[in-house]
């Protein structure tokens, strides 16, 4: 069940994860502007996160539970400014309304709601769970579909804001109602010419749960009507789960010209338990198992048929949330990932932890970036001898008795790294560059940017003491030619300041600072996950 809080009692400034804006910026506000911003760069970068933590004398118990915030930057010919406000979405009105949690989250169980009546609650219990409420408390990113700006979470609900003012637009896309999936990620991925492509869980198959590869296409016009690229969502490939009533937990995938790569890991959702804690009023959380024993499982996909590769590559057991980039090279898959070696941050990220100032995550719950490399070209492979062929390369994988590749991988860095970002016209492609940043065992936050080269493992940081910053955004320049021309979009928040925000734009070549822009927001600024840059003069838009 959700915690009691007493609201006398406010977290320090200092704990931001713990932070809830009491006023939104809705207005934009002008920002103060130290250094010079490239005369290309114009645009807006979108940003999503938790905003508020709790409700009255409730409060979630998880990081990845606070209620959606949306925050801009717009960049116009050298001004920039910034707004934010709360996603509208049902969970959000209905907690509003009742002042207190009444919809269930990852990590936290829903308080009765006051506003239904005894028979509705009781009626709740007999709701098939494929017909439930599912939140649409839509938190960790922001994708374009087309000309559509949508923020999204790990169910397959979907809101659609306003580009410029953030409201947002409509009901809740579901995207059951168009293809057979349960669950979507927040990460995916966008084709040059705005191909959205997806993954999501589908629980009622008749041969077991199924992970399934989903394709938006671009928005088109039939018969004097528009159709969405979520009206026109298929599913273009299927993988069956392994373990039949544990489908694996995942968060994003990657994707070359020509493979779709899934790691199918040992962090799975028990679906009995699921159902169990549905009924019963316990969080999701509690459906979730490590299973070290199990190892984890490279799945690739061709693109042009949706078939999977019969080799079977397996891994040591561990967790990872993002993929960094994969790419094809000499008949080799090269899949880079920030990766753990359990699943106890998940844990470690409860609200009750990271209130403590004495509470600090062990090293091997923390994020490093690490590297698998899958031979394809496995005729004639000998067993038990070293396939990877690829020049420089300092990981293996070899040919067991019963068939199956068993890689091992290898650290690029020791440098403690998530929310890695590329320059994403190199999605797919070999690149040299990711950016990062660094995670802090004590708090959980992010007191330090990284620029990494993945070839050395070479690491390059930028700090400012006292602020916090956000998932570095590549933003290449229109005539680039290289990787690293471009510009790196950071956001800071002040530990110790609610309401100060700044744009911070760093040069990827030197890492340092070329300029920032610096505002005074109506209410307490409070961390992001992912987020989003819109080109001003860009039809489409990537990551």
């Amino acid at each position: 069940m959700i915690k009691e809080e007493s609201t006398s009692a406010c977290p320090p400034a200092s704990q931001v994860w713990l932070r809830s804006c009491e006023k939104e910026t809705l207005q934009p506000v002008q920002g103060k502007v130290t250094g010079k911003l490239p005369e290309w760069l114009n645009g807006r970068l979108t940003r999503n996160g938790p905003g508020k933590v709790q409700y009255g004398n409730t409060r979630y118990n998880h990081l990845f539970d606070g209620s959606a915030y949306i925050h801009q930057f717009n960049i116009n010919n050298g001004k920039v400014t910034y707004q934010s406000r709360y996603l509208q979405s049902d969970v959000y009105k209905r907690n509003s309304k009742a002042n207190r949690i009444v919809v269930s989250e990852f990590g936290t169980a829903a308080y009765p709601d006051p506003c239904k009546t005894l028979l509705q609650r009781f009626a709740s219990f007999f709701t098939p769970l494929s017909a439930a409420e599912v939140t649409d408390n839509c938190v960790v990113n922001v994708c374009h579909f087309g000309d559509q700006l949508y923020a999204l979470t790990e169910t397959n609900a979907m809101r659609c804001i306003h580009p410029e003012t953030l409201a947002t637009i409509g009901g809740k896309t579901r995207l059951d109602q168009y293809i057979a999936v349960n669950t979507a990620t927040a990460h995916p991925h966008v084709d040059p010419d705005g191909t959205v492509y997806n993954m999501g869980n589908s629980y009622h198959g008749k041969t077991g749960p199924t992970y399934n590869i989903i394709k938006f296409p671009l928005p088109k016009v039939a018969e004097g009507k528009k159709i969405s690229s979520v009206e026109q969502a298929e599913i273009v490939a299927t993988i069956p789960c392994q373990w039949k009533m544990r489908p694996s937990y995942y968060h994003s995938f990657g994707i070359t010209d020509n493979y779709f790569i899934f790691v199918e890991q040992p962090f799975v959702f028990n679906l009995k338990k699921l159902i169990f804690n549905y009924y019963t009023g316990k969080p999701y959380i509690g459906a979730l198992e490590w299973h070290p024993e199990e190892q984890s499982k490279f799945i690739i996909v061709k693109r042009d048929t949706g078939e999977r590769l019969p080799t079977q590559y397996v891994a040591d057991s561990f967790l990872t949330f993002h993929h960094t980039n994969t790419y094809e090279k000499d008949n080799h898959l090269v899949v880079d990932l920030v990766a753990m070696d359990n699943a106890e941050t998940v844990y470690q990220l409860l609200l009750e932890n990271l209130e403590k100032p004495e509470f600090e995550c062990s090293a091997a719950t923390m994020p490093t970036h690490r590297r698998y490399v899958l031979p394809l070209n496995l005729e004639d492979a000998e067993e038990n001898t070293n396939l990877v062929t690829l020049k420089g390369s300092k990981c293996s994988a070899l040919r067991r008795t019963d068939g199956r590749i068993q890689v091992q991988g290898h650290i690029i860095s020791k440098q403690f790294f998530d929310l890695p970002r590329i320059n994403y016209r190199h999605n797919g492609k070999e690149y040299t560059y990711a950016y990062g940043v660094d995670v802090n065992p004590r708090g959980i936050d992010f007191p330090k940017l990284v620029k990494m080269n993945v070839e050395t493992g070479d690491t390059y940081l930028w700090r400012e003491e006292g602020k916090l910053v956000s998932e570095p955004v590549f933003v290449a320049a229109p005539d680039a030619s290289a990787e690293e021309h471009g510009v790196v979009l950071s956001t800071l928040i002040d530990k110790n300041e609610p309401k100060f925000v700044a744009l911070l734009v760093v040069n990827p070549k030197t890492w340092r600072e070329l300029a920032r822009v610096e505002f005074e927001a109506e209410g307490a600024v409070t961390s992001t996950f992912h987020g989003q840059f819109a080109g001003a003069n860009e039809s489409v838009y990537r990551y």
